[in-house]
């Protein structure tokens, strides 16, 4: 019965892609960071769509394959709380120039004092945040889109994420404020010894100073499973919080508040660990078909 519902699914994937390719003849036929995940047991779909949170690339993405699949339910790595600031920006009503609440928590948490924070963060990643911004990439994008278009085709959407609480909690319980200090510098050097030479170059080739071109060289697969594995070897107990435990929050929604034909938007960084978990519930390696 697997064998059967998996020569299904490769059918179902087959016939997608064609119509994609035939409605969207200005793009890619699919997006080179996605995957089909078949639920073996219940014959549920999802695509699921990997991103990169500033690449202006990927929120196109993310409107072409919706408007393509036309899906029953849109799941993005979203909690309640993250979701109602993204609509209230959508509308006007907040400034995104300012640290998100998350970090300042966090930075709470951590006993760093309210001048501090502010100096930190404002000198990275709200500097960065608004460059994107001015530069047209707009962080987190992809995720209005599928909003949108969630909304505009009357599909279901489902908040995926971990409550944003909960992740600012295991974040302080796995991360001190040296360890803040020591990722704004830099942290601990690349280690390219087990890296494919082909992304080593590149990695060389990457000018930050055109940011839009930077995050296209290096949205791939292997580019993203190479940072996250240096954030493994530097920041174990982080990658843990930021990856690990929000994969796993992530899988059990897929597989238990999505049902039918399902557009799943998340970050790249998760995308491995999802596809493991799926394999992992449908009990060996069916159900997943790598697209990219």
């Amino acid at each position: 019965k697997t064998g059967a519902m998996a020569c299904v699914a490769r059918r179902g994937l087959a016939r997608w892609a064609r119509s994609f390719a035939a409605g969207t003849s200005s793009t890619p036929p699919v997006p080179e960071t996605m995957s089909y995940l078949r639920n073996l047991r219940n014959g549920d779909e999802v695509y699921l769509v990997g991103t990169a949170h500033i690449s202006r690339k990927s929120a196109d993405e993310v409107r072409n394959v919706i408007r393509s699949v036309r899906p029953d339910t849109v799941f993005l790595e979203l909690c309640d709380a993250r979701a109602a600031a993204m609509r209230r920006s959508m509308s006007g009503k907040s400034d995104e120039g300012g640290i998100p609440e998350p970090l300042r928590q966090l930075l709470s948490a951590l006993g760093a004092p309210g001048d501090l924070g502010e100096k930190m963060l404002g000198a990275g990643l709200k500097t960065v945040y608004n460059m994107f911004r001015m530069s047209g990439m707009d962080p987190g994008k992809e995720f209005k889109v599928g909003i949108e278009e969630s909304d505009r085709i009357g599909a279901r959407l489902v908040l995926g994420d971990r409550s944003q609480d909960l992740t600012v909690r295991a974040l302080r319980d796995a991360i001190t404020l040296p360890d803040i200090l020591r990722m704004i510098t830099g942290g601990g050097s690349m280690q390219w010894r087990d890296v494919d030479p082909q992304l080593v170059e590149r990695f060389k080739r990457v000018d930050w100073n055109d940011p839009e071109s930077a995050v296209e060289l290096l949205k791939t697969r292997e580019a993203v499973r190479a940072l996250t594995g240096q954030m493994r070897r530097e920041f174990p107990r982080v990658a843990s919080a930021m990856l690990d435990q929000r994969d796993d929050h992530m899988t059990d929604g897929l597989l238990n508040k999505c049902s039918g034909r399902t557009v799943a938007v998340v970050g790249m960084a998760h995308m491995d660990g999802i596809e493991s978990r799926w394999r992992d519930a449908m009990g060996g390696d069916g159900g997943v078909t790598l697209i990219s």
